[in-house]
């Protein structure tokens, strides 16, 4: 089971070789791109980057962890990659990003209570919110120190938060994951506010700045120039659809 623990690492067999040629690569529960299945990456992301790394001759080695122990092992070197890492002035100097594999244009969504309303954003003023530890949502909420944000590791947090009432809403970054943490729970009661903000996302792996200093660059700039292949000539397309997942934009 995928929530087992926080921190379990799974490696492939097909990756069972260790060496200079090896990238430990996080992921977390971000469906329907990447999530983990009875120990098991799966969705397009992690298709796209094993396409890629079978290309630059490379082997991956997968760890499931909470997205702020991701940033911490990037930014120490721990670990080499991380999907979907949105650029951040606070977190862009210990981050060096991949080529985009395409664009996303995403809603920032409030989950909150049937008898609730939250039509504009001075509405959240009072209310107590739920985020994902280090996401970024949109400049204005990222940035905006007057509201009540109660951060949690995961999305299976966040919702039961909400169901026990210690939080109003929860800002959403990726619809289907909260829908899918608030049905593994066996709760139905909750909608989407009128408020919602208009996102432009561009798909990215983040590698880890100090080890492409210390030696990874060659590898990371390999990998790199097969994602950008992957994108101009339609492979990153092709697997999303081959997957049911609306591709990004190329």
């Amino acid at each position: 089971m995928r929530f087992l623990s926080a921190f379990l690492i799974l490696l492939l067999p097909a990756f069972a070789l260790a060496g200079a040629d090896t990238l430990r690569v996080d992921l977390r529960d971000r469906p329907p791109e990447i999530w983990s299945i009875d120990g098991r990456p799966t969705g397009p992301l992690v298709k796209v980057l094993e396409v890629a790394a079978e290309r630059a001759g490379l082997h991956l080695e997968w760890r499931y962890a909470p997205f702020a122990r991701s940033l911490a092992d990037l930014r120490e070197g721990r670990i080499d990659l991380v999907p979907r890492v949105l650029p951040d002035p606070e977190r862009d100097h210990y981050l060096h990003y991949l080529p985009s594999i395409g664009t996303q244009h995403k809603y920032i969504l409030f989950a909150i209570r049937p008898t609730q309303r939250l039509e504009r954003y001075e509405d959240l003023a009072p209310l107590h919110i739920g985020i994902k530890r280090s996401t970024l949502y949109f400049p204005r909420f990222d940035t905006d120190a007057s509201l009540n944000k109660q951060p949690a590791v995961d999305d299976d947090i966040l919702v039961r938060m909400f169901r026990a009432g210690r939080i109003d809403t929860i800002a959403v970054l990726d619809k289907a994951a909260i829908d899918t943490a608030f049905e593994n729970i066996g709760f139905s009661d909750y909608t989407y506010a009128g408020l919602r903000e208009p996102i432009r996302v561009e798909n990215r792996f983040a590698a880890s700045q100090k080890l492409y200093d210390s030696g990874h660059a060659a590898l990371y700039d390999r990998l790199g120039r097969e994602l950008e292949a992957m994108r101009r000539n339609g492979d990153v397309v092709s697997i999303y659809r081959e997957q049911g997942v609306e591709p990004p934009t190329p």
